[in-house]
């Protein structure tokens, strides 16, 4: 029959144009296994945040760890610093442990060294000899401390301290710019420019600064 064969022939053409058609669902449909791909990716993400966490994790521990064994470390240090170069029986501020630490040849009071030259040259070279040893010309604050330099001065005549006649003031002034207060400190001798202290016994003197005399340094000492 032939409309009934061309009636089969156009029911297998139009099966074979429906099987290409787009997916009602979709443009071309989702490939096989495009789940279980996603799934899949899903949890590689996971996976990877979690290594990233615990990486941060690890890597903050160590850090605070490092800082842990640093503190240790110095404070054993201070320690075998204090065996070695501190008397046993001193007691350091607020009650408390510790000690005054100079470099050699330098002495130790009330929280700062003193160096004591064996030559003698003028004021100016004094000073600049003071600061190439990272330190300044004596500065006097009180009684206490002008009795603590005649036990360095042992009988010399004059010491050559950081105390000026600055030429814009016309007035004693120490060399960290400090003014003196004479009513503690008296100087006996002209006031003039050019004019230098220098300490004799309890006394501080005026000298020419072109004279040459025995000077001391002064700096901080470091307290542990």
């Amino acid at each position: 029959m032939e409309n009934e064969d061309g009636y089969v022939v156009m029911t297998l053409q139009m099966k074979r144009i429906n099987s290409t058609q787009p997916s009602p669902h979709g443009s071309q449909g989702s490939p096989p296994g495009l789940d279980g791909y996603k799934v899949a990716v899903g949890v590689l993400g996971a996976v990877c945040v979690l290594l990233v966490s615990a990486v941060i994790a690890q890597s903050v521990w160590g850090f605070q760890a490092g800082w842990a064994e640093c503190d240790i470390q110095q404070a054993a240090f201070v320690s075998r610093l204090k065996q070695s170069l501190c008397d046993p029986a001193w007691s350091g501020p607020a009650g408390g442990t510790g000690c005054e630490l100079c470099p050699k040849d330098w002495r130790a009071h009330r929280g700062k060294c003193y160096w004591d030259s064996r030559r003698s040259q003028i004021w100016s070279e004094s000073r600049k000899d003071c600061e190439s040893r990272n330190s300044q010309m004596l500065v006097i604050r009180d009684q206490e401390e002008m009795d603590f330099i005649n036990t360095i001065a042992e009988g010399t005549n004059h010491i050559w301290i950081g105390l000026n006649i600055t030429s814009h003031t016309r007035n004693w002034t120490w060399v960290d710019g400090s003014p003196l207060n004479q009513t503690l400190f008296p100087v006996s001798g002209p006031v003039a420019s050019g004019s230098c202290g220098v300490v004799k016994g309890n006394l501080i003197n005026s000298e020419t600064c072109s004279a040459e005399f025995k000077w001391i340094c002064q700096k901080d000492a470091i307290v542990v």
